[in-house]
């Protein structure tokens, strides 16, 4: 299968999913506390220290700090001698990045637990003075001392390794570190997690198994793994794991998706792609991306009519999705452009803005869709710096007369109207509209003009002006001034000579 705007084989992305289900439990004592007491404001609403250090431990994951500081404020009153909320008052202290008032208060609290001991060496080596051999020699200590790592403590101990870039230390220890774990998933996971961000993805792809092996009904660890699989273009290990994923739970919308992608990349049954990425945009789950696939399988099973018709009504409800109003500016351009239209007069595209969308489609040869939105912008705000820009695509995708047109418009508005960028798009779209003489005297009027000009300015004073040097000035008008003098022979030809046999933008 080919993707129809990228104009290639193409896996659509599929983004990282959330870090790992919590139980529902915690997740429940964490909306519970939100809402009485950050929304409502209730400081009587009960909770006691374990639950205060779950909710924390819980919006550390999340990097909620509101929800955090409540909880620190929320124990401050009903839990003042607590340490666990001590400590993790001075890990927000970090956050912050005052060293100083976190060495102090972790030195005050400090019972010699595992997060007092990293957060004294986060501390001492803030400024990274400390060499690997320092660091792992202290990581080693801790190792040691340590029985049985808590959640939090195993956490925050394999994230300062993986700070410091210590991965293979971790991996060499791996299974001693395991050991000290009451629950070792939670160490794999953090360091999968870790190796996924760093796109070592073979290294995340084997501890995401691992768990999967621990726990083989866990949905959130299948689908971290086939995560990592598609996005390292291992489809056959994706499209199983998906499977996996599916028959813990087959109203999975990421098990789905990453399920039709793997076959979408395959390019196996294409029927079952389009009906998996129906069901999936049909959902509130649904992504641009999901909106493109779909599209790509419904053209690859001869539907482009229900394609458009699903795009329109998606961009309809999506009037900013970029992505859906491309795919449909490829299938049909007439329909698509009062969504490009709309965009465009909403203000939130600039002319460099415009200019860049353009050029993606540029860059897969979709010269009409790039001349499609620029006209527009054109149309409604007026191309002020990227004009030669605009007459070279529009020039692209054929349509002269608008070549033409905005060349006459702009002509008296540039500085210096005689660029090759946009003399040649004008010169040879008169030729092709039929308008052949007055092409060749345009053309000897612009070389004429050139010839002139040249002679009042020094090659430096041109390269100052076209940002080139003089060596790369003077070779510039000397082709530019040849390019000419053929478009001028070829039009004085007895016979019509074929635009394509002397135009400069395809020799």
């Amino acid at each position: 299968m080919s993707n129809l705007f990228f104009g290639v084989k193409h896996a659509p992305d599929i983004t990282t999913p959330d870090r790992m289900d919590e139980p529902n439990d915690r997740r429940d004592l964490y909306e519970e506390f939100e809402s009485e007491v950050v929304r409502r404001g209730n400081t009587e609403a009960f909770f006691d220290e374990n639950d205060l250090v779950e909710i924390f431990d819980y919006a550390s994951d999340y990097d909620n700090y509101i929800v955090k500081m409540e909880v620190l404020l929320y124990g401050a009153i009903h839990y003042p001698k607590s340490e666990a909320l001590a400590t993790r008052r001075a890990w927000l202290y970090y956050s912050f990045g005052d060293v100083e008032a976190t060495s102090e208060l972790n030195r005050r609290v400090g019972t010699g637990g595992v997060l007092n001991r990293l957060l004294d060496l986060r501390a001492s080596n803030a400024n990274l003075e400390l060499g690997d051999e320092e660091v792992i020699s202290a990581l080693e200590k801790i190792l040691d001392d340590t029985d049985d790592f808590d959640d939090e403590g195993i956490i925050q101990f394999t994230d300062y390794a993986m700070e410091l870039r210590l991965e293979s230390w971790l991996m060499q220890n791996k299974d001693r570190i395991q050991s000290k774990c009451s629950y070792p998933q939670t160490f794999l996971y953090e360091f999968a997690d870790h190796l996924e961000e760093n796109n070592d993805l073979p290294a995340a792809a084997r501890l995401f198994e691992e768990l999967t092996m621990l726990e083989p009904f866990n949905l959130d660890f299948w689908l971290r793994l086939a995560t990592v699989q598609i996005n390292n273009d291992d489809y056959e290990g994706a499209l199983s794991s998906a499977e996996y994923a599916l028959a813990i739970n087959p109203e999975s919308m990421m098990g789905l998706r990453i399920k039709g992608a793997s076959l979408y990349r395959l390019e196996r049954d294409p029927e079952t792609v389009t009906a998996i990425y129906r069901r999936i945009v049909a959902s509130a789950e649904a992504e641009d991306t999901d909106v493109s696939t779909l599209a790509a399988a419904l053209m690859e099973t001869n539907r482009q009519a229900e394609a458009v018709e699903m795009l329109t009504r998606y961009i309809g409800q999506h009037l900013d999705s970029r992505l859906a109003i491309d795919v449909l500016l490829v299938l049909d351009r007439e329909k698509a452009a009062p969504y490009v239209r709309s965009l465009i007069a909403s203000d939130l595209l600039s002319e460099k803005d415009t200019v860049e969308w353009a050029r993606n489609h540029v860059v897969h040869g979709q010269f009409a869709s790039a001349a499609t939105v620029c006209l527009i912008y054109d149309e409604i705000k007026g191309f002020q710096e990227e004009i030669p820009f605009l007459i070279e695509i529009t020039y692209f995708a054929l349509r002269f007369d608008d070549v033409i047109r905005v060349y006459r418009d702009k002509f008296i508005k540039m500085k210096w109207p005689y660029l090759p960028a946009l003399t040649y798009p004008y010169l040879m779209s008169l030729v092709r509209t039929g308008h052949r003489q007055e092409a060749l005297d345009e053309a000897k009027e612009i070389l004429n003009t050139i010839r002139t000009f040249k002679k009042s300015h020094t090659n430096s004073d041109l390269g100052t002006l076209f940002r080139l040097t003089p060596a790369s000035t003077a070779a510039m008008i000397t082709g530019y001034i040849e390019h000419l003098r053929n478009i001028i022979h070829a039009l004085k030809a007895p016979e019509p000579i074929p635009a394509d046999e002397f135009d400069p933008m395809l020799l």
